[in-house]
């Protein structure tokens, strides 16, 4: 459609930082900007100075990541498209359920079919504790900074990784011997060397005699790894501040499988039965007293769940209080609210899909162990292939 009216004058276009701010509070750019995903505040703080500066105050990193839902992580292979007959994509993708979309986490390829040199082995603050060829990293997939850890001792076992308050480090807490271990020491993001914390001062973590079936829960500054029958369902508890280990009881309704993850600031149990068909999620709503208060109890269809085996504790199963997400043998995401209605299919376009054991909280918190990494320049470590599909 042609214009009707005369010849005006042509004015020149503002730019993107006199439109920015001019019109926009500078305080409603920044309540917007707090609410996104890494990856759009990355992209958006480069349209001005104005952004730039807000986007990077430290200030504004610690709010965004406490704004961040915790994500669940999902992997799976995907073929590469390379001329190598066995070339797969390793993907790892977190998986919003708010917004019903993933976000793309690590993407490599890799000439394993079962890309068994990369494995995760703990999230904290929206840190990842990953493994490549037996070579231990910390990294922030939304950064893409990395950082090396000194390689474990022999015959040790990966316990957790948490954050050490009074110093600030990032620590991998291993163990020797039957669990929980005749000697712990500790890896820390920014050191070369480990460092032994001895025996466990508590006799009661002596009744574990098994590997922990899952991942810890961090809350309230510790570590709490999920019961099991052999341990007589007791909690085991490492307080990452003093480094001791202690022990606490679960819900008082004991289930075939049980899985711990923090919810609402508060320590939460998912379980339910081999069948799967009646999903509960207890909180412990009084922390002190270890009283628990069942909130929510999901009823699934049978036909959904009846095909599924534990093979790989919690690879097929998540539950946050966006609702219930399962993984089916068809490589499908089934996402159930609170009610047990399907709310949502997603079909992977890959294959050996899983639910993995950790979620992700995005963070722009900057760290020094990261700037000494990148301003290293030794040339001893070749950096990660993480995130080179990305």
């Amino acid at each position: 459609m042609e214009s009707t009216a005369g010849a005006r004058k042509r004015q020149p276009v503002a730019s993107a930082s006199a439109s920015a701010t001019a019109y926009i509070p500078e305080e409603l750019i920044r309540d917007i900007l707090v609410r996104l995903p890494s990856r759009s505040v990355l992209r958006l703080r480069t349209v001005c100075k104005a952004w730039l500066r807000l986007a990077s105050d430290p200030e504004f990193a610690l709010e965004h990541h406490r704004r961040q839902p915790s994500l669940p992580l999902v992997s799976f292979l995907r073929d590469a498209g390379s001329k190598e007959v066995d070339a797969v994509d390793c993907c790892v993708e977190a998986l919003d359920l708010r917004a019903d979309d993933f976000r793309s986490v690590v993407r490599f390829t890799d000439s394993n079919e079962w890309c068994g040199r990369f494995l995760i082995h703990g999230s904290c603050d929206g840190l990842l504790l990953l493994s490549f060829d037996d070579r231990l990293y910390v990294c922030n997939p939304a950064t893409h900074q990395w950082t090396r850890l000194p390689t474990p001792l022999y015959s040790s076992l990966f316990a957790g990784f948490y954050r050490h308050d009074p110093t600030g480090e990032y620590r991998a807490l291993f163990y020797r011997g039957s669990w929980p271990g005749t000697d712990y020491y500790i890896l820390v993001a920014d050191s070369r060397k480990g460092r032994g914390i001895g025996l466990p001062s508590e006799k009661d973590v002596y009744k574990f005699k098994e590997q922990p079936g899952g991942p810890p829960a961090l809350l309230r500054g510790s570590l709490h790894w999920p019961p099991q029958k052999q341990d007589g369902h007791l909690i085991l508890v490492f307080n990452t501040v003093t480094e001791v280990f202690g022990v606490m009881f679960p819900p008082p309704v004991i289930r075939e499988h049980m899985s711990l993850l923090e919810m609402e600031n508060k320590l939460t149990m998912l379980s339910c039965g081999d069948d799967v068909t009646m999903v509960e999620l207890w909180l412990l709503q009084d922390y002190e007293n270890n009283k628990w208060v069942c909130k929510h109890q999901i009823e699934l269809p049978a036909m959904k769940v009846s095909t599924f085996h534990f093979d790989e504790p919690w690879r097929v199963f998540f539950m946050s209080e966006e609702g219930v997400v399962l993984v089916t043998p068809q490589q499908k995401l089934l996402h159930y609210d609170m009610n047990g209605d399907l709310w949502e299919s997603f079909r992977c376009d890959g294959r050996h899909l899983k639910i993995t054991l950790y979620t992700l909280k995005e963070s722009l918190i900057r760290h020094r162990f990261f700037e000494m990494q990148e301003n290293a320049d030794d040339g001893e470590d070749e950096p990660p292939p993480f995130f080179w599909g990305l």
